[in-house]
């Protein structure tokens, strides 16, 4: 006999031998008449069979109800079972025919998922049929905790051997759900990477919504899961849906470390019992099933216990920084040709499987012959647990001896050879021409130098040389006084200090002032009376009802509007500015309280109406309080308001640097040490046009001008300098010499200026600012904390004076320095020789007075190719636009 089992409801036929293929048709048709003739002959046999019959929580468990002897028998009800999350999965029908005796069967399969551990009994289920009630056999099922397996080679109770082994063998020994958290070993170093996998089997369930797993870790570090990978695996017999979860831990302390259990939440899909039919098309994609229920499971792994050995100490090399790994080390350099004194660049690159993220960079073997500076990170990537790690390290050859780079050393721990290993590149060779200003060499006669004349010493004059450092380069930004975060925190001290005065000040009143107490309170007071009188109104006790509201009305009245108690009634009310529609249902309350009084017999539904009125009324007098404090509080916080949103819009978006400005930098000193200043002033405003700057940068670049004959340009960048040092020495000695050297005119501060002003011009702008900001938080942080304590201490009001006396400098200072220097556009004549001034802008306009080689003006209008500027003394010309250059 053949047999084809379907999984749906269409019929599905098993044909004997006996029957020739051509009747198969003829039988398709005869098949319903032949089912109802047999089912009414033959006996009917019911049987439950549960798989498995040992499982963990959250493991699928397949019920089967086998109905033998006829065909459209309706599923058994199952209701609700004790512990199982029950959904009917569809019928299967069969006809058998052998040796022409036909038998048609049915059987109904239901899935039973567990949600708690133990043992459970499942039926009796009953079935009806044909006015008959068939009942099937109970069967026990065990239920363990996830992650713990089902006995192996054991039959359930209640169940042959072979039945057992065949239910375990269609599940597998990992169940429907199954988190597995693994790594590829237990044993490892300090420091070492180590790949884990957190892994999910979905076998024959649906589930949807999979998160990214949890996996708690003390003691190691835990990267981010990346996007999971997915497949299909067959275990035993059965395939499972598999999606696997990969990341790396690095272990930060030895001994015996825990990893897990993981922890991943999903959502099982159910379909709903009422669903109204079974379509194949929700069968295979059943996330897309309108009638599917999600019901949210955690799911938890076995724990992994990790040893973690600790890094020996024998054979530890002195340069050893670490890293923990295999890895390889590149090295490369440039230029390989190049005069002393000039950078050359060396990269290195670190290629491998393991941990660097606290190592340092490779070192140099010897740095004999040249002037080095720190190596930094360039570049770093790395996926699990391969990385990728860049540095880059300037180096300059002190003279042309100078042959090779020496090598570069890297120490690191391999965990697989157990042992240290140390990488070590091939020296690289340069080509060093000397300097191009070589010093003469004196001539020596004999190993003695020749006897010479001591001259009269004269001492000579220059500039200062230029810095060795760029002096923290920044990314340029507008002043900081238009910063977001500056404007934004200017309205907070003086919001601080309005609330110390309000909150003294009506303390005060709560203490000293009983009208304002009683006016305060009000409100309280007369919630307190309402509530009373409602609750006699609940009881029914006319007298005291209206006794409790004619009282907290009186009182109400009486505390808000300034009155006299005995004397509340409408026309005294009136006079107290109460709005008409108000003043209408004050004069309804009183008309209702005297008709109570004079005209007793209003019944229950008067006093509900007379407590909703004394309610309006006391609502809206708080409602009017309410919108005049708001805005009496709201009148200063709107400028405030305004300067947060002025704040936010003048915030300025910061430009990226340039990925090597040092190294930009130190070559445009190697070429100035080298007498190329023309070239080392191209490279200095490179740095400029990629939006950098420093005081140290504008500095060197004015000594390039200088050098290269080009005193205007370098009394501009002198000045530009000027405003982000102003105390440093060597720019002051430099500004003074270049000045004298061009014969232009410095402005200098008037005496008294000095002394009103001492910080303007010692400090930057920037600097003044935030000085200025801090002195005067802390002033009103003082004036706060002197409202706010009771006492009113001596040193609290010194210190505050002391920080008024600051404010005053600072803020003086600052007023000075911008509308000196930053509010009024400034420029340099940077054309050589004498500038014209003309009375107007013209060619063959007036010469009114001539101007220096880097002189300072101040411009004061533009028009067609010419500016308007001012003197240091205050005489005004027209000059051409291309004389001068803006600060």
């Amino acid at each position: 006999m053949v047999r084809r089992r379907g999984r749906t409801s269409p019929t599905v036929f098993s044909v004997g031998t006996g029957i020739a293929r051509r009747h198969v048709a003829a039988l398709l048709l005869l098949a319903p008449l032949l089912a109802s003739a047999t089912a009414a002959r033959a006996d009917i046999s019911v049987r439950a069979t549960v798989s498995p019959q040992r499982a963990q929580v959250g493991e699928s468990l397949t019920l089967s109800i086998d109905i033998s002897g006829a065909q459209n028998v309706p599923a058994a009800t199952l209701g609700n079972i004790d512990g199982f999350d029950v959904q009917y999965v569809g019928p299967s029908t069969q006809i058998s025919i052998v040796n022409g005796q036909m038998n048609a069967s049915v059987q109904h399969r239901y899935s039973l998922l567990p949600m708690r551990e133990g043992h459970f009994t499942l039926g009796p289920f009953s079935v009806d049929y044909q006015g008959r009630r068939y009942q099937t056999a109970a069967i026990g099922v065990d239920i363990v905790a996830a992650g713990q397996p089902p006995a192996q080679g054991q039959a359930p109770s209640g169940q042959a051997p072979g039945h057992a082994d065949a239910a375990q063998q269609a599940t597998g020994s990992s169940g429907a759900l199954r988190l597995r958290l693994s790594a590829a070993q237990q044993e490892l170093y300090l420091h070492e990477k180590l790949p884990v996998d957190v892994t999910l089997y979905v076998g024959p369930i649906r589930v949807a919504d999979v998160q990214f797993p949890a996996l708690p870790a003390d003691g190691l570090s835990v990267d981010k899961f990346p996007q999971p990978s997915q497949h299909q695996e067959t275990i035993d017999g059965q395939t499972f849906q598999v999606v696997h979860f990969q990341t790396t831990v690095i272990p930060l302390r030895a001994g015996s470390l825990t990893v897990g259990p993981a922890a991943l939440q999903l959502n099982v899909l159910n379909r709903r019992r009422d669903q109204p039919f079974n379509d194949p098309f929700f069968e295979r994609f059943f996330q897309d099933d309108p009638f599917a229920q999600r019901r949210p499971l955690e799911l938890h792994s076995d724990p992994l216990t990790l040893n973690v050995l600790p890094l020996p100490d024998q054979g530890k090399p002195a340069g050893f920084s670490g890293a923990v790994g295999t890895f390889t080390l590149q090295v490369t350099a440039g230029p390989t040709e190049l005069n002393a004194g000039d950078p050359v660049t060396v990269h290195m690159t670190l290629n491998g499987s393991g941990n660097l993220a606290d190592a340092g960079a490779p070192e140099l073997s010897s740095a004999d012959g040249f002037r080095t500076y720190e190596p930094h990170a360039a570049k770093t990537e790395g996926d699990g647990a391969d990385v990728n790690k860049s540095y880059e390290q300037v180096l300059i050859p002190n003279d042309a001896t100078v042959q090779a780079i020496p090598a570069v050393r890297f120490s690191y721990f391999d965990p697989q050879q157990r042992r240290y290993q140390t990488l070590e590149s091939q020296p690289i060779a340069l080509v060093v021409r000397p300097p191009k200003s070589a010093p003469q060499a004196e001539v020596v006669a004999g190993g003695v130098a020749a006897p010479h004349a001591v001259p009269e010493e004269k001492l000579g004059r220059d500039i200062v040389y230029i810095k060795d450092d760029p002096g923290g380069l920044l990314t340029r930004s507008g002043p900081a006084y238009r910063s977001m975060i500056f404007v934004v925190w200017q309205p907070v001290p003086p919001a601080l200090f309005a609330a110390a005065v309000w909150y003294d000040r009506r303390r005060r009143r709560l203490s000293g002032d009983v009208r304002y107490a009683r006016f305060s309170r009000a409100g309280k007071h007369a919630r307190r009376g309402l509530a009373a009188a409602e609750q006699a109104l609940a009881q029914g006790d006319r007298q005291r009802f209206y006794d409790a509201v004619s009282r907290t009305m009186q009182e109400y009245l009486a505390a808000k509007l300034d009155l006299p108690p005995g004397g509340i009634d409408l026309q005294a009310v009136s006079t107290r500015g109460v709005p008409p529609d108000c003043l209408q249902h004050i004069g309804q309350f009183f008309a209702t309280c005297e008709q109570v009084r004079f005209a007793p017999g209003t019944g229950d539904g008067d006093m509900r109406g007379t407590l909703s009125l004394a309610q309006d009324v006391i609502k809206r007098l708080e409602r009017v309080r309410r919108l005049q404090t708001a805005a009496l509080y709201a009148s200063p916080a709107l400028p405030l308001l305004v300067l947060v949103i002025l704040g936010a819009s003048l915030a300025l978006a910061a430009e990226s640097a340039p990925p090597s400005p040092q190294t930009t930098f130190y070559h445009a000193n190697a070429l100035y040490k080298d007498g190329q200043y023309d070239a080392a002033a191209k490279e200095y405003e490179q740095l400029m046009h990629a939006g950098l700057e420093s005081g140290n940068l504008y500095f060197n670049l004015g000594n390039a001008y200088f050098k290269a004959g080009e005193r205007g340009k370098a009394i501009l960048n002198y000045e530009r300098a000027r405003r982000l040092i102003p105390n440093d020495p060597d720019l002051e000695a430099n500004l003074i010499y270049a000045q004298s050297s061009t014969g232009a005119d410095a402005c200098v501060p008037a005496l008294w200026q000095r002394l009103a002003f001492p910080l303007a011009q010692r400090m930057s702008t920037g600097r003044l600012v935030w000085t200025a900001s801090a002195m005067y938080t802390l002033l009103l942080l003082a004036l706060a904390g002197y409202r706010l304590w009771s006492r009113h201490p001596r040193w609290l009001a010194y210190g505050s004076t002391a920080l008024g006396i600051l404010v005053l400098v600072a803020t003086t200072s600052l007023g000075q320095q911008l509308m000196t220097d930053d509010w009024q556009r400034a420029a340099v004549v940077i054309a050589s020789g004498d500038t014209a001034a003309r009375f107007e802008p013209a060619d063959n306009g007036t010469v009114h007075f001539a101007l220096k080689e880097g002189s300072l003006v101040h411009i004061l209008d533009r028009r067609e190719g010419w500016l308007q500027i001012a003197r240091c003394d205050g005489l005004r010309g027209w000059v051409e636009n291309k004389s001068v250059q803006e600060l």
